[in-house]
């Protein structure tokens, strides 16, 4: 405790130059805490958008369909398995690529065929924002994502031709009145969707009861994976030939963009890590300057008996504390932004969403806060600045007692 009080009376001596030393781990600190919940928001964004309007907990294929997200090719659609021994709810879908034409405008689409009652159980719509109505199974009616119908110029009461391909590849066009205009929050969709009921789909497509896609919502607090291997080792997912539909979790979905995550993940920790190291300089600076300014001190104290490791250790202890407490205050502010930014979101506005259309991206990304990367900080934090006084503390640690006491 002695050493502890001398070393804190001795960071205080200069204190301009104790807190331009502290600047750089308090930046680092935060900025990496920050880093991590932006990081960790992204993949709960990634996760929520697809979950809530694609994938549902488990996405079912039929065999050799396509999963890049991009292709929907509808002569590997196929008919639905009986789900045998599945308790929760299950949605069959039917998505093909689509042209959706308006006056002289045509904007490329991914219909969506649907069954309201399955699809509003597996997919609620309470965070969505419909302006109008869903469409009538008995009328030719769609639903356009918002963002899109914007793009087309396109208003509730409008008509729009749907161009697609059947099943058996011929072209087919017809025409639906819009009823709806729809924002799910996902970009990818809003930006592209076009809803119709599943028998309009089955007229468009001439599908004869086969479907592309089917989401499953097991609920509770089941792991997705656990539920999905108990499944198709029971042969829930055969089709009537013996083949399986393909079952992936919206986490197996959206690994891509969680691999991209990992990667920001990796470079966040390089700019960390060269804000650190320049961090680690300036406390073993401040700390060599520390040494020099009190040889004569260093000498008094060695005279009157202190051991050297003690006094080793109050310069390892004073760019520890130096480290510690610097390091406390980084991390305090990187957290209270992470936490603000957890309850508020940050609204990256509809354009960048529109422009990134491609993407399953919310509008508002809500920052994650975890106590791991703070923890990690702070260790960090306290290991560069142990690192950064092991040549002053070894240099003061070695003087000479009767030299230092006649140093000027």
């Amino acid at each position: 405790m002695f050493l502890v009080a001398l070393a804190l009376r001795n960071l205080f001596r200069n204190t301009r130059r104790t807190l331009i030393t502290s600047a750089a781990v308090v930046f680092g600190l935060a900025i990496q805490i920050l880093g991590w919940g932006m990081v960790n928001g992204l993949d709960d964004n990634f996760l929520r958008a697809v979950a809530t309007t694609t994938t549902g907990d488990i996405l079912l294929r039929p065999p050799d369909y396509p999963d890049d997200g991009l292709s929907y090719p509808l002569e590997d659609a196929a008919m639905p398995p009986a789900l045998t021994g599945f308790t929760g709810e299950a949605a069959p879908r039917a998505i093909f690529s689509a042209k959706v034409v308006h006056h002289a405008d045509a904007a490329r689409a991914m219909g969506i065929g649907y069954e309201p009652d399955q699809d509003y159980r597996v997919f609620p719509r309470e965070g969505w924002r419909v302006q109008g109505v869903w469409p009538d199974k008995d009328q030719p009616q769609v639903a356009l994502g918002d963002a899109m119908a914007r793009m087309l110029g396109v208003a509730i009461g409008d008509q729009v031709t749907i161009q697609a391909r059947t099943v058996d590849g011929a072209q087919n066009a017809l025409a639906y009145d819009v009823t709806a205009l729809v924002h799910t929050d996902n970009g990818q969709i809003d930006n592209n969707a076009a809803w119709l009921r599943m028998s309009a789909a089955d007229e468009l497509l001439q599908l004869h009861g086969r479907r592309t896609h089917i989401a499953l919502r097991i609920g509770g607090l089941e792991d997705p994976a656990a539920v999905r291997d108990h499944l198709l080792a029971a042969g829930a997912f055969k089709m009537a030939d013996g083949k399986s539909w393909v079952a992936r979790t919206t986490r197996e979905e959206a690994a891509d963009m969680l691999a991209i995550n990992d990667i920001r993940r990796r470079a966040i920790l390089m700019l960390v890590g060269v804000i650190m190291a320049i961090a680690g300089l300036g406390i073993a600076s401040t700390v060599v300057m520390a040494a020099y300014e009190r040889v004569r001190e260093i000498g008094t104290l060695l005279a009157l008996g202190m051991k050297r490791r003690e006094v080793g250790g109050l310069f390892l202890i004073e760019g520890l504390l130096l480290g510690i407490g610097a390091g406390i205050v980084g991390a305090a502010l990187g957290s209270a932004a992470v936490i603000y930014w957890q309850i508020n979101g940050i609204h990256l506005g509809e354009e960048l969403i529109i422009a990134n259309g491609s993407l399953p991206v919310s509008a508002v990304i809500y920052m994650r806060f975890t106590w791991a990367p703070v923890f990690g900080a702070l260790g960090f934090s306290a290991l560069i600045a142990t690192l950064a006084s092991l040549f002053p503390a070894w240099f003061a640690a070695h003087l000479n007692p009767a030299d230092a006491v006649r140093a000027d």
